[in-house]
């Protein structure tokens, strides 16, 4: 059954992201918030949880629907997810890319039942435009970008056929919840 409202995809969409975040960093403190009433500095604020971050955390005025913490002593990584109850559009994407490049997540997804629209597709798979999806690069490491996916709705999790990222890696991050 398609969702009326793309917030009723947040508690599925939390616990999915909760799951991936315990599979890929074992024993990190894992902490995932339906964030999108709020700033992330506000929730960073309110939680208190600014362990490892960068000193511009404050200035972080971004509405991300879903957000992860992966808190080590040493590192804490942050993981972006935007719900979209219609086909994924450029301004969509945009929109990610944006909030993605200022806060630099380790992880930063968007979803849909529907997938990417057929023009967003197009631009990404015909005319090989994955560049467009790279928010961070950093010299010597390799490159962050967005993963666009299908949610599936019955499965309550990401459908990994339909994946779609600028950075390789990220499908190996996510082959195992494959299985």
């Amino acid at each position: 059954m398609p969702y009326a409202r793309e917030e009723e995809m947040y508690p599925l969409v939390c616990a999915w992201l909760e799951s991936f975040l315990r599979g890929k960093h074992h024993g990190f403190t894992i902490h995932v918030f339906d964030a999108s009433r709020k700033t992330l500095s506000r929730l960073i604020e309110e939680t208190g949880l600014i362990a490892n971050l960068p000193a511009e955390w404050p200035s972080w005025d971004v509405h991300v629907d879903i957000v992860g913490f992966a808190i080590s002593k040493r590192r804490t990584d942050l993981a972006f997810v935007e719900c979209k109850n219609m086909p994924i559009t450029l301004g969509h994407l945009s929109q990610l890319l944006g909030y993605s490049m200022v806060a630099r997540p380790r992880y930063s997804f968007i979803v849909s039942p529907q997938g990417p629209s057929g023009s967003l597709k197009s631009l990404l798979i015909t005319f090989r435009r994955l560049d467009i999806l790279t928010y961070y690069q950093h010299r010597g490491r390799l490159p962050r970008s967005l993963v666009i996916a299908r949610w599936n709705e019955t499965a309550r999790t990401l459908d990994y056929g339909s994946l779609i990222t600028g950075d390789t890696n990220y499908l190996g991050d996510l082959a195992w919840l494959a299985k």
